[in-house]
């Protein structure tokens, strides 16, 4: 189907693979419990959409390309690292105020989902475990040769998007009423955006380690 072998097989390691603890998964429960279900949502709908970024780029070959030039792989390593490294540190220095990282004063909710989304899909793309997962994971079920092009890496890639998507929504929904019991009180909030900060720091410094 489609140059695609063993559907069914691929179907469920996605989804014992998406019920494997991961980083995508710390920080959708760090951004839930920190900021409650409509920052965890906004998060997970943008780690997904990262995922459909690279399922894009493995399609298309460009993955491959990356993954094979140090330079670009490095790049990306410590930008991701950076990126989640600077997210903790405004986290930590937030000092649990009633704004999300990176909100501004003044800034609609809708507003703020939209940033929570943008940060959710950097943190997605600019993670290189991410791109040696995908090439690892789907090759093993695209037939050879291959005359389908892109299409088995896109439709495969697109139902690991949407186990994951449907997983880490049930994570976001289980984990948001902890929300309102840890930022119950302005000290439970400092210490809430302390724990946070840290937790990023952390899985920058996975990303960075990285081999």
């Amino acid at each position: 189907m489609l140059g695609i072998v063993g559907y069914g097989g691929f179907v469920a390691s996605a989804a014992a693979l998406c019920l494997t603890p991961g980083i995508d998964t710390v920080y959708i429960l760090t951004r839930t419990v920190s900021g409650g279900r409509r920052e965890g949502l906004a998060s997970a709908f943008g780690i997904n959409a990262g995922l459909v970024v690279h399922t894009i780029l493995v399609a298309a070959g460009l993955s491959l390309v990356l993954a094979a030039s140090p330079v670009a792989f490095n790049v990306i390593k410590v930008a991701g690292a950076a990126y989640l490294a600077v997210m903790g540190v405004r986290s930590i220095l937030s000092g649990g105020s009633s704004f999300s990282v990176g909100e501004k004063d003044g800034e609609s909710e809708d507003g703020s989902s939209l940033r929570v989304f943008a940060q959710g899909v950097l943190t997605n793309v600019l993670n290189p475990k991410i791109i040696l997962f995908f090439l690892a994971l789907l090759p093993q079920f695209v037939a050879t040769p291959n005359s389908f092009g892109p299409v088995p890496f896109l439709a495969l890639g697109l139902t690991y998007v949407a186990l994951s998507t449907l997983w880490t929504v049930v994570i976001v929904l289980v984990a948001a009423p902890f929300s309102r019991l840890l930022t119950r009180s302005p000290r439970a909030g400092r210490v809430t955006a302390v724990a946070s900060g840290l937790v990023y720091i952390a899985l920058g410094a996975t990303i960075f380690l990285t081999a």
